[in-house]
């Protein structure tokens, strides 16, 4: 076999009976040499490669890793991944039809689909992420550019492809727990092992978090805001039922109760431009708060968060009697039922407009399951192909409610997604250096919004997404590649009944991505440097505007135009010492629009200077801006230093440091968070089974948001029996004047974490 060799499914769970120490996984097979650095074999394209010899942007953390970062979600593992960032937007919502929401190289939008997708198992988890166990991770890969081929629908940017662990021939016992400032705890266990040895392994984990919260509310009770919980139960079976047939299932279920999360409000006596018009704007980077104004006494018992996640999986893997094809199934499905309490005024309701319809709670239920069927060829032969079916269908329920009752505000219905896809790829080795791959998948999307009132919105979207490689592995020590790949996010449908026909559907997005890279192990596997350089041509870009209906503000989607994104990423890491390792990386993502006419919006900003060619209407030209909420610079680095102190525990010395430039709140670039600078440091003291670490987070206590998003200012809703155009703080301008709303960010956080093998 050669070095192109991919080894199956079965094989990986032969590895995974024959595991000498529990402590390695059999879907990481990540080593750690004496003088060299860790060699990483990952999965980003359905079959196992060394990260190295990929032609494709991947970085990727092992469970050792993400330990030694102390990330605790995939928001915060963006501060050290170029070109990645990740908008947490007040906690841990997934409420009011938000999900989880990866931004890869610049390509952002604020509602409707994210642009790219995570992964966990193979299976597509479009519930909100931020409370998955990191506890049971494996192993995480951000894989960046178009992933449709491999990965199918929303994954347009890219994808994030979670491996979660699985059990070994040797037992292992396992403790881990956090206690920090803020009432911050968490204790995670786990055992994984043989039931019936070489045959039947098993992994069970549980979890409890708290996190008491850390800013006050003005009103009510003074009472401190932003607490969560969450406890859960994860469970693993892999069963090679012979040599070459094996099966694994696993199964998931995660709890969370939290209270409000800490937003603010900046309302419109800040606003500082376009004074003159009917709703005015904020130019400049957003204010910081350190406390909350919410109408936490009006939700009663239903104030927060409250969600059930299921989770379950099963997948097959099949060596057709020893031939080396290799047949795979993989079938998964993710529930959620989730209610959000919340005063969406955001200043305490102070109008309580029509009986105060901006306290209110959101239920919604979201059920998907996928499953995928695929033939692999041997993989140590100069041809290489697979073959393969994909079936995706998705629910998502949604209506808004007074509080402790059943008084409707707004039913949203029915949104229904189904996707159909055929998929295949072909690799061939043209030289023993040069090779040359295609992936292809045509899908089929019926987007379906049935509304409570009655009626259907639909829209179909059928596309063709193809992606070329060519790599060239130089010598041992480097590979150079290059890709060329179509991308594709299915068109939408906003599904508030409110919204006018005509706003209705938003079309499809598409990009041709062109992608130049260079990997490299240099000095004997001692220094690591990575490059790449890209272009991105995309239209149709899909962005959240805001509209008034009826005298109501809607949020919407509608068709952008046309964007170009230039872009650069640099990762790099070197064994200084035997002791004394470092790491960096860099990422630009130059995300500009070329062509966008904003129909609703802009002509109050920029005045008619143009026409949408999407809409038709006049608008005004945004060409020239940064797409919004996205970096343009990130920065990162690390150090490490380990010194043995005696043969039984060394000591352990880490800092981390994280910089991201402005972000912006909308097209228009008026209104935008700060720079944001975050460093991290840990000393710690580890043993063979143990170790006990001190870390303080945010050292600098950087309280710069997160994100930030254009809203509207509802204390100042001069309609019906609220008209009160004193209120104005510009007299003459409208009812519904801007604000801005900020998440308030965590402070610098100091606490000890623990792990315990037995």
């Amino acid at each position: 076999m050669n070095k192109y060799t991919v080894r199956s499914g079965i094989g990986m769970a032969v590895s995974a009976a024959l595991a000498s120490t529990g402590l390695v996984a059999s879907a990481v097979h990540a080593q750690q040499s004496a003088s060299g650095l860790e060699e990483i074999v990952v999965t980003a394209r359905k079959r196992e490669e060394s990260i190295q010899e990929v032609p494709v942007s991947i970085t990727a953390f092992t469970a050792e890793q993400i330990r030694d970062l102390g990330v605790l979600n995939v928001s915060e593992l963006s501060d050290f991944t170029p070109g990645y960032s990740f908008e947490t937007f007040g906690g841990r919502r997934g409420a009011e039809g938000d999900v989880s929401r990866p931004v890869i190289r610049g390509q952002s939008n604020i509602l409707g689909e994210g642009n790219a997708a995570i992964f966990v198992d193979g299976i597509v988890y479009s519930e909100s992420f931020l409370s998955f166990p990191f506890d049971i991770i494996e192993r995480i890969e951000v894989i960046k550019g178009p992933q449709a081929a491999q990965f199918g629908r929303a994954t347009f940017s890219g994808a994030i492809n979670v491996i979660t662990k699985r059990g070994t021939n040797e037992f292992e016992n396992r403790v881990t727990g956090r206690i920090a400032q803020d009432d911050d705890y968490e204790i995670n266990l786990s055992s994984r092992g043989p039931l019936i040895a070489d045959r039947l392994f098993y992994f069970v984990h549980g979890r409890y978090y708290d996190y008491g919260g850390e800013y006050r509310n003005e009103l009510g009770d003074q009472r401190i805001i932003g607490s969560e919980r969450s406890w859960g139960i994860n469970t693993g079976l892999e069963w090679l039922a012979t040599d070459d047939l094996s099966l694994r299932f696993t199964l998931g279920y995660n709890k969370d109760d939290d209270d409000i999360p800490a937003q603010r409000l900046q309302d419109r006596f800040a606003n500082n431009c376009f004074l003159d018009q009917a709703r005015q704007y904020y130019c400049g980077e957003v204010q910081k708060f350190d406390s909350v104004r919410l109408a936490t006494d009006r939700l009663g018992s239903e104030a927060g968060l409250d969600r059930e996640v299921l989770r379950a999986t099963a997948a097959l893997e099949w060596d057709i009697a020893g031939s080396g094809f290799v047949l795979s199934s993989n079938t998964g499905i993710v529930s959620s039922d989730t209610s959000f309490g919340n005063d969406n005024s955001y200043l305490g309701d102070p109008i309580q407009f029509g009986g105060g319809q901006f306290v209110r709670v959101e239920d919604s239920e979201r059920d998907e399951w996928s499953t995928e069927l695929r033939l692999s060829s041997p993989g140590d032969e100069a041809l290489r192909y697979s073959i393969g079916v994909y079936r995706y269908d998705r629910k998502l329920d949604r209506l808004r409610r007074r509080p402790e009752t059943q008084i409707l505000i707004t039913d949203f219905g029915r949104e229904r997604i189904k996707n159909s896809a055929v998929f295949g790829s072909l690799d061939y080795d043209l030289t023993d250096q040069l090779t040359a791959g295609l992936e292809l998948r045509y899908q089929k999307d019926e987007i379906i919004s049935l509304p409570a009132a009655g009626g259907r919105n639909e829209a179909d979207f059928t596309s063709t997404l193809p992606r070329f490689t060519l790599n060239y592995q130089l010598n041992e020590e480097v590979l150079l590649y290059t890709s060329i790949a179509r991308g594709n996010k299915p068109g939408a449908v906003n599904t508030d009944p409110r919204i006018p026909l005509e706003f209705r559907t938003a079309e499809e997005e598409k990009s041709w991505n062109y992608e130049l890279g260079v990997k490299s192990d240099l000095l004997d596997n001692r220094v690591r440097l990575n490059a790449t350089v890209y272009w991105i041509d995309w239209t149709q870009q899909q962005l959240t505007q805001s509209g008034i209906f009826n005298d109501i503000p809607i949020s919407l989607i509608t068709n952008a135009g046309e964007t170009r994104v230039k872009g650069l990423e640099l990762e790099g890491r070197v064994i200084i010492t035997d002791q004394w390792s470092a790491g960096a990386g860099y990422a630009l993502a130059d995300a500009t629009f070329r062509e966008f006419c904003d129909p609703v919006q802009g002509a109050e900003l920029t005045g008619f200077d143009c026409v949408s060619s999407v809409t038709g209407a006049p608008g005004g030209d945004v060409s020239g801006n940064q797409t919004p909420i996205s970096p343009k610079h990130q920065i990162n680095a690390n150090t490490t230093y380990i010194q043995p102190l005696t043969s039984a525990f060394d000591l352990y010395l880490r800092a981390d440091y994280s910089y991201q430039t402005k972000k912006w709140s909308q097209v228009h670039n008026l209104a935008y968070v700060g720079d944001r600078h975050l460093l991290n440091l840990k000393a710690g003291l580890r043993g063979e089974a143990w170790d006990l670490t001190l870390f303080v987070d945010n050292v600098l206590d950087d309280r710069t948001p997160s994100t930030v998003v254009r809203f509207a200012d509802l204390g100042n809703l001069n309609i019906g029996p609220n008209e009160n155009p004193a209120q104005d703080n510009v007299p003459g301008t409208t009812a519904v004047e801007r604000g801005f709303l900020v998440p308030l960010p965590r402070s610098r956080r100091v606490g000890i974490t623990f792990s315990y093998n037995f």
